[in-house]
């Protein structure tokens, strides 16, 4: 693919604490690093949290959808690229990723929403319009089908289990860093099914924030023999904190 105006190139090794009882990186981890190089490109472009803090707004991922081709191996190199993709409507920034192996073997690839946030009145504020400039016409994108319609809310959960939240699980935000409503929303699944499949593809939507203390409970259910859909909602109030769709395959490649 052509070079967009604005990218960012970093390259991860698959830590032992990283990586699941295969031996190979966690979706979670997947999602820390595009995590990482997002703010780090953010903050090369002068827009990272720390700038944007300075005028009394920040990010926030609104939503998430990857494709995974293959989970690297435990010290296996990944090297992720990332760029400004666009803008949707006045609110919503895009950011496209792509993962690659030491042998340029596509990994995954992910597409992103940011809302930028008025942090005192905790609501969205309209995108100042150099950030288009960011993503002209013609800026490539990382490849990733549309979702097939949005992201269903369950009934009657298969599944479900209570989790606190933590101190550890907030941001420099000061709110939960998204990749642990990933892990939350997979924390139910029985076990037998972690381990003999694997996530192909994620959706996930972004609907309201956890808080220090707060019992959130995951739940989720078979959309179809190979689709989940996950919720994860605060009970004393019924607030739906995130909604996620994951395609599974057969697990594949090391064991």
């Amino acid at each position: 693919m052509d070079l967009p105006l604005h990218y960012y190139d970093d390259t991860f090794l698959v830590r032992a604490y990283e990586s699941g009882v295969s031996n190979r990186v966690t979706l979670p981890a997947y999602c820390n690093y595009l995590q990482e190089v997002a703010g780090k490109h953010a903050t090369r472009l002068g827009l990272g949290i720390h700038d944007l803090q300075q005028a009394n707004r920040t990010w926030m991922l609104c939503h998430l959808h990857l494709i995974i081709h293959r989970y690297a191996a435990w010290q296996e190199q990944v090297n992720v690229r990332t760029w400004p993709a666009g803008v949707r409507g006045k609110l919503a920034a895009q950011r496209d990723f792509l993962a690659t192996d030491s042998a340029g073997e596509l990994l995954l690839q992910g597409v992103s929403e940011w809302l930028y946030v008025d942090v005192a009145a905790r609501r969205p504020a309209r995108l100042p319009e150099a950030f288009a400039a960011l993503a002209p016409d013609g800026t490539p994108r990382s490849g990733v089908p549309e979702a097939d319609g949005k992201i269903p809310d369950l009934g009657t959960p298969e599944w479900s289990c209570p989790l606190t939240v933590r101190r550890s699980d907030h941001d420099f935000n000061n709110h939960v860093n998204n990749v642990h409503y990933i892990e939350w929303g997979l924390e139910c699944l029985p076990g037998d099914l972690l381990r003999t499949r694997q996530v192909t593809r994620l959706d996930i939507t972004f609907k309201a924030e956890a808080l220090h203390g707060d019992t959130v409970l995951c739940e989720a259910a078979h959309l179809s023999p190979w689709i989940i859909v996950h919720r994860i909602r605060r009970p004393s109030d019924n607030t739906a904190l995130a909604l996620m769709r994951t395609e599974w395959s057969e697990q594949t490649g090391l064991l």
